[in-house]
Protein backbone atom coordinates (compact mmCIF):
# COMPACT_ATOMS: atom_id res chain seq x y z
CA UNK A 1 0.00 0.00 0.00
CA UNK A 2 0.83 3.21 -0.37
CA UNK A 3 -1.10 5.17 1.73
CA UNK A 4 -3.57 3.93 4.25
CA UNK A 5 -6.32 5.38 6.51
CA UNK A 6 -6.98 4.63 10.40
CA UNK A 7 -10.15 4.18 11.56
CA UNK A 8 -11.00 5.71 14.97
CA UNK A 9 -10.31 3.87 18.39
CA UNK A 10 -13.39 4.74 21.12
CA UNK A 11 -16.50 3.02 21.72
CA UNK A 12 -18.05 0.72 19.14
CA UNK A 13 -19.78 2.83 17.89
CA UNK A 14 -17.48 4.76 16.10
CA UNK A 15 -14.46 2.81 15.62
CA UNK A 16 -13.27 -0.05 13.45
CA UNK A 17 -15.67 -3.17 15.21
CA UNK A 18 -18.77 -0.55 13.43
CA UNK A 19 -19.49 -1.71 9.46
CA UNK A 20 -20.83 1.51 8.64
CA UNK A 21 -17.86 3.52 9.88
CA UNK A 22 -15.27 1.31 8.17
CA UNK A 23 -17.53 1.35 5.19
CA UNK A 24 -18.23 5.08 4.94
CA UNK A 25 -14.15 6.07 5.68
CA UNK A 26 -13.47 3.72 2.62
CA UNK A 27 -15.82 5.67 0.03
CA UNK A 28 -14.60 9.37 1.37
CA UNK A 29 -11.08 8.22 1.16
CA UNK A 30 -11.45 6.24 -2.34
CA UNK A 31 -9.91 3.24 -0.91
CA UNK A 32 -8.74 0.22 -3.08
CA UNK A 33 -9.00 -2.28 -0.87
CA UNK A 34 -9.63 -2.75 3.05
CA UNK A 35 -7.94 -5.22 5.93
CA UNK A 36 -10.01 -4.84 8.88
CA UNK A 37 -7.72 -6.40 11.16
CA UNK A 38 -8.70 -9.24 13.55
CA UNK A 39 -12.19 -9.34 15.42
CA UNK A 40 -14.83 -7.39 15.42
CA UNK A 41 -15.94 -6.25 12.03
CA UNK A 42 -13.23 -8.53 10.08
CA UNK A 43 -15.25 -11.12 11.17
CA UNK A 44 -18.69 -10.13 9.45
CA UNK A 45 -19.60 -10.88 6.15
CA UNK A 46 -21.61 -7.54 5.82
CA UNK A 47 -18.33 -6.11 6.04
CA UNK A 48 -17.22 -8.03 3.15
CA UNK A 49 -19.83 -8.03 0.71
CA UNK A 50 -20.49 -4.04 0.74
CA UNK A 51 -17.13 -3.22 -0.03
CA UNK A 52 -16.91 -6.09 -2.20
CA UNK A 53 -20.21 -4.68 -3.92
CA UNK A 54 -18.85 -1.17 -3.84
CA UNK A 55 -15.64 -2.16 -6.22
CA UNK A 56 -13.44 -2.15 -2.98
CA UNK A 57 -11.16 -5.40 -2.28
CA UNK A 58 -11.56 -6.52 0.39
CA UNK A 59 -8.45 -8.42 2.09
CA UNK A 60 -9.74 -11.14 4.52
CA UNK A 61 -12.04 -14.40 3.54
CA UNK A 62 -15.49 -13.78 1.30
CA UNK A 63 -18.66 -13.30 3.30
CA UNK A 64 -20.16 -16.41 2.53
CA UNK A 65 -16.85 -18.37 3.72
CA UNK A 66 -17.39 -16.20 7.26
CA UNK A 67 -21.14 -16.84 7.18
CA UNK A 68 -20.03 -20.47 7.30
CA UNK A 69 -17.40 -20.71 8.87
CA UNK A 70 -17.65 -18.03 11.40
CA UNK A 71 -21.14 -20.44 12.61
CA UNK A 72 -20.22 -23.49 14.58
CA UNK A 73 -23.47 -25.45 13.48
CA UNK A 74 -22.76 -24.18 9.92
CA UNK A 75 -19.08 -25.02 9.97
CA UNK A 76 -19.96 -28.44 11.35
CA UNK A 77 -22.24 -29.11 8.51
CA UNK A 78 -20.14 -28.08 5.93
CA UNK A 79 -16.69 -30.26 7.66
CA UNK A 80 -18.99 -33.62 7.45
CA UNK A 81 -20.40 -32.71 4.01
CA UNK A 82 -17.03 -32.26 2.66
CA UNK A 83 -16.04 -35.83 4.47
CA UNK A 84 -13.44 -33.95 6.83
CA UNK A 85 -13.13 -36.47 10.37
CA UNK A 86 -15.25 -34.70 12.89
CA UNK A 87 -17.71 -35.36 15.73
CA UNK A 88 -20.75 -36.59 14.23
CA UNK A 89 -23.70 -34.64 15.53
CA UNK A 90 -27.25 -33.69 13.76
CA UNK A 91 -28.68 -31.86 16.92
CA UNK A 92 -30.49 -34.26 18.39
CA UNK A 93 -27.99 -34.87 21.33
CA UNK A 94 -27.63 -39.15 20.96
CA UNK A 95 -30.85 -39.11 19.71
CA UNK A 96 -31.45 -42.80 17.40
CA UNK A 97 -31.20 -40.63 14.44
CA UNK A 98 -28.00 -39.18 14.45
CA UNK A 99 -25.77 -39.18 11.95
CA UNK A 100 -23.85 -36.97 9.84
CA UNK A 101 -25.15 -33.57 9.40
CA UNK A 102 -25.35 -32.79 5.46
CA UNK A 103 -26.21 -29.23 3.62
CA UNK A 104 -25.85 -28.61 0.16
CA UNK A 105 -24.66 -24.81 -0.11
CA UNK A 106 -26.69 -21.90 -2.44
CA UNK A 107 -25.39 -19.98 -4.97
CA UNK A 108 -24.06 -17.75 -2.43
CA UNK A 109 -21.85 -20.17 -0.97
CA UNK A 110 -23.84 -19.92 2.03
CA UNK A 111 -25.94 -23.17 3.75
CA UNK A 112 -29.96 -22.64 3.37
CA UNK A 113 -31.46 -21.62 6.64
CA UNK A 114 -33.58 -24.54 6.45
CA UNK A 115 -30.56 -26.87 6.82
CA UNK A 116 -30.88 -25.79 10.58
Amino acid sequence: ADSFVEVPGGKNLNNYANVDVIVKLAEENGVDAVWPGWGHASENPVLSNTLNGMGIKFIGPTGPVMSVLGDKIAANILAQTAKVASIPWSGSYGGEDDGPLQGELTQEGTIPPETF
